[in-house]
């Protein structure tokens, strides 16, 4: 039980973060962005940095096939619960929700907390002046930034390439210090900064480093994690369509009576 691990806030209200990556959404359809020790998938190999200075048309069908399958996506069980949490408590805890995901499923769920660690495919960031937009159709070669007319393979996808650094990171690391409840939700755990999340939050007495995983005990995932997994004190496996509600149910508890 949640209750064992607190028994007060660390400040006036409660804080909890919850970090959110590609088993999230798999129940929606949504393919993972990389696989088992941190290398590109095959499906994913065209997002980086380099291709989109190597060879700018190939990146630009990578992320025009993943639009067309976000766009049958719909948020799961999961994405509810997170976002019924949040409208329930955000008057009397600071909820934060971080996702490596970049599509809207969040969103779509009603979550008014979350932010985008990588970023999200229904934006569009201009290369040359570095204005960010609303997409506009899909990615092609000579689309023009409606800012500064810059055209070519300037106007990309606003989401974090390989090789990129992900958003954010000035006020995450810091925010992580002094949270009371930290929870990862379908994370692979190979995927860094990310990764080093609950480390910190473990570093700094964090009350309930919590994580949520589809995967088994014999599964890569803790083959490739036995030293992260020590920093989460509560463990729970299996799909987070059925765990991430009974989970936050006990936060709310927690928050109706501490």
């Amino acid at each position: 039980m949640l209750k064992d691990y607190i028994k007060k806030w660390r400040g006036k209200r409660p804080s909890i973060f919850i970090l959110s990556g590609a088993g999230l959404s798999a129940a929606s359809g949504i393919l993972t962005y990389r696989g088992v020790g941190s290398g590109k998938s095959a499906s994913w190999a065209s997002l980086s940095a380099e291709t989109l200075q190597e060879s700018p048309q190939d990146l630009f069908d990578e992320t025009n096939r993943r639009i067309h399958d976000f766009d049958t996506a719909v948020p799961n069980a999961a994405h509810k619960a997170i976002a019924g949490f949040i409208k329930k408590y955000r008057l009397r805890a600071d909820i934060i929700h971080v996702t490596q995901n970049v599509d809207t499923l969040c969103e779509e769920a009603g979550d008014t907390a979350v932010f985008h660690l990588h970023g999200v495919l229904n934006r569009s960031r201009c290369s040359a002046c570095g204005a960010v937009f609303p997409r506009k159709g899909f990615y092609e070669m000579g689309a023009v930034c409606p800012c500064c007319g810059a055209a070519g393979a300037n106007v990309r996808p606003d989401v974090v390439l390989f090789g990129e650094t992900p958003l954010g990171l000035d006020w995450i690391l810091p925010y992580l210090k002094n949270v009371d409840i930290f929870l990862s939700v379908g994370t692979s755990g190979t995927v860094y900064p990310a990764a080093d999340f609950v480390t910190i939050t473990m570093r700094h007495a964090a009350p309930i480093r919590a994580l949520i995983n589809k995967s088994s005990a014999n599964d890569d995932f803790f083959t490739w994690n036995k030293k992260l997994l020590r920093d989460f004190n509560v463990v729970r496996m299996g799909d987070a369509q059925g765990l991430v509600g009974p989970f936050l149910a006990e936060v709310g508890v927690l928050i109706d009576t501490l």
